[in-house]
């Protein structure tokens, strides 16, 4: 073969292969389709039901001083905080949160997930307070419900 009739031949391929990409369409085509349903519901954490202050009780006792011979009383709040657990999945505990007359709030306790209530014992002119124990359920994903509240703590 000579170089005149190789380059010949080379320069036909090359023509060959340009208007073989160029003109001919393409023979391929997509005709599945696949159809599904999203379901966009919003997930929420239950709260803990049924909170409940039953079983809290104040108590009195007196103290004699001699030094100057009087008699002192001091009042003890016994409060006790119970509630049914949450149903929600993955709870790791509980926030429990004092809720004051006037919004202030101070947090009492975390505790795990298998406990359903809380007592303490704390100064008596507490229950004249009208405070409230505000229960907040917390979880392993880190969302937290809303919080149920108990009535008020009195003896």
């Amino acid at each position: 073969m000579t170089r005149v009739h190789r380059s010949l031949l080379l320069l036909a391929v090359a023509v060959a292969t340009v208007l073989g990409l160029t003109v001919s369409p393409a023979q391929a085509s997509f005709t599945a389709q696949a159809r599904t349903t999203v379901d966009a519901s919003t997930l929420t954490v239950a709260p803990v039901t049924n909170p409940s202050t039953a079983g809290t009780r104040c108590s009195t006792t007196y103290t004699y001083s001699q030094w100057n011979n009087t008699w002192y009383a001091s009042r003890t709040l016994h409060a006790r905080v119970s509630w049914s657990p949450s149903t929600t999945r993955g709870v790791t505990g509980y926030q429990l949160t004092a809720v004051f007359r006037d919004g202030s709030t101070f947090p009492l306790a975390t505790v795990g997930p298998g406990t359903t209530s809380l007592t303490q014992d704390v100064d008596g002119s507490y229950a004249d307070q009208g405070i409230r124990v505000r229960i907040t359920t917390l979880t392993s994903y880190g969302w937290t419900s809303a919080p149920a509240q108990t009535g008020a703590v009195t003896c």
